[in-house]
C-alpha cells in the first residue's frame, strides 16, 4: 500500500544535540541494576565493578530532575522521568553524543529511552568502521577482521585514536566516558586531534586494559551488539540486484594499507543473503517491472556485473524539500519523514520559530534560513 515502517518517523540524524538533556527525554529507573532493557550491554558488566559508568555529578541538571533530592538531599526516585524543559550540560555530559544508563547514586541507575526514529540505508559521505578482535600476533597486536560503512553524522561506534603514542596502532575506547559508548565520527575526530592523534584504519589495535575494555567482537547475531570503531576512511554504498528484482545493500570499504580485512556479511557483495522488494518502475505496455537485469546487460551497461550473475549498481541521493509555500493537512499527512519537537532546538546553534499557519497546520523555518522549502 506503499507504507512503510517507521514512517512519519524523525530522522535520527536531526535529533538535537545533547538530545538526552531536551525537552520530552524519558528515562526509566532500574534500581540497583546497571543493565539496561533497550539497550544491551553484557551480563557480566552488572556484577563488575571495574566497568566504567557514567555517574552524575550532584551539580549536573540532570541529576536534579533524576534524584529529585528531598529537603534532606535524599533522592526521590520516580520509576519513570521525562524532562519538561531542555537542559544545560554539564561536565562531561558536554563531551558525549548519546547516553544509554546513567548512575544517579551508589546502587541507583536510570536507563535513557531515546525517542523513536529512523535511520536510513544510504546516506552522503559514508565512513568506515571497523570491529572484531583477531588473535594476538607478536610485534603486531590484534588486528580487527571486519569493516562496513556508518554515516559519520550518527552515534553508531566507539572512539579509536593512533599514533598516540604509537604509529599506525588504534588505541580502541580511546579516553571514553563510560563502557559502551558511541559518538559521531567529528566528536572522535575532534577528541583524537586534540591529543596530536589521528583517526586511522589501523595496523593493530589495543586498549589499555582489554581484560576490561570492550573487546570489539562480532560473533554477535544481531549488529547492534557488535562493537565499532570509526576511521576516517573512505566507504561506497551501492545495490545489488538479482534476477527477480530483488535488491541487497552493498558496503565496499576502502582496503586496509597492513592487511586484509573481511566485510560484514549481511553488507558483503558476495555473501549476503538479505534482500528484500523495493518498487520498480513498470512498462507501460507490458506492466512488467523495469530493472538490471543480466537480459538488458544490467541497464545498458549503467550497473555491473557481478561475479554470481547478478547487477551491482551505484546509488546517487537527491533531497528537495516538500513546500515552498503553506500546504494542507492533507498534504503534511503524506509526507514519509516526520519532524521533532522545534521547542527541543530552543538553546540549540540553529532554533526554529513560527513562520505561518492555518487552522489545520503550523510551518516552522529555520533560524539558519526563514524561508519555507530551505535544505540544510
Amino acid at each position: 500500500d506503499g507504507n512503510w515502517i517507521g514512517d512519519r518517523y524523525p530522522l535520527c540524524v536531526d535529533l538535537p544535540r545533547y538530545h538526552f538533556l531536551k525537552l520530552g527525554a524519558k528515562f526509566q529507573y532500574r534500581a540497583g541494576t546497571s543493565l539496561p532493557r533497550v539497550h544491551y550491554n553484557p551480563p557480566h558488566w552488572d556484577s563488575d565493578e571495574s566497568i566504567k559508568r557514567f555517574v552524575l555529578h550532584p551539580n549536573s541538571g540532570l541529576y536534579e530532575k533524576l534524584c529529585n533530592p528531598g529537603e534532606d538531599g535524599v533522592c526521590n526516585f520516580s520509576l519513570s522521568v521525562t524532562l519538561d524543559s531542555n537542559l544545560a550540560c554539564y561536565d562531561k555530559e558536554c563531551r558525549i553524543d548519546n547516553l544509554e544508563v546513567v548512575q544517579v547514586a551508589p546502587g541507583a541507575f536510570f536507563e535513557y529511552i531515546r525517542q523513536p526514529c529512523v535511520e536510513l540505508s544510504f546516506y552522503d559521505d559514508p565512513s568506515k568502521i571497523i570491529t572484531g578482535f583477531a588473535p594476538w600476533v607478536r610485534n603486531v597486536g590484534r588486528r580487527h577482521t571486519h569493516a562496513m560503512c556508518a554515516d559519520p553524522r550518527t552515534p553508531v561506534a566507539a572512539r579509536s585514536c593512533c599514533n598516540v603514542p604509537e604509529f599506525g596502532r588504534a588505541e580502541y575506547n580511546y579516553d571514553f566516558e563510560y563502557h559502551g559508548e558511541r559518538v559521531a565520527l567529528r566528536t572522535n575526530v575532534d577528541q583524537c586531534t586534540a591529543d596530536n592523534g589521528t583517526v586511522c584504519d589501523p595496523f593493530s589495535m589495543k586498549a589499555d586494559n582489554p581484560l576490561v575494555n570492550t573487546r570489539p567482537v562480532y560473533s554477535y547475531a544481531f549488529p547492534s551488539k557488535n562493537t565499532f570503531f570509526w576511521t576516517e576512511s573512505n566507504c561506497t554504498l551501492s545495490v545489488k540486484v538479482r534476477d527477480d528484482g530483488l535488491i541487497a545493500i552493498i558496503h565496499q570499504s576502502a582496503p586496509n594499507p597492513w592487511f586484509i580485512e573481511d566485510t560484514v556479511p549481511y553488507v558483503d557483495l558476495i555473501n549476503t543473503i538479505n534482500f528484500f522488494a523495493v518498487t520498480w518502475e513498470k512498462d507501460p505496455f507490458t506492466f512488467s517491472d523495469i530493472y538490471p537485469t543480466l537480459n538488458n546487460n544490467c541497464g545498458g551497461g549503467a550497473c555491473m556485473i557481478t561475479n554470481d550473475d547478478a547487477c551491482q549498481c551505484q546509488v546517487a541521493l537527491s533531497e528537495t524539500p516538500a513546500f515552498d509555500s503553506l500546504p494542507s493537512r492533507e498534504d503534511v499527512l503524506s509526507l514519509k519523514i516526520g519532524a521533532l519537537d522545534p521547542a527541543a532546538f530552543s538553546d540549540s546553534p540553529a532554533t526554529y520559530s513560527l513562520l505561518d499557519f492555518s487552522d489545520d497546520v503550523k510551518v516552522y523555518v529555520s533560524s539558519e534560513s526563514n524561508i519555507i522549502g530551505a535544505t540544510s
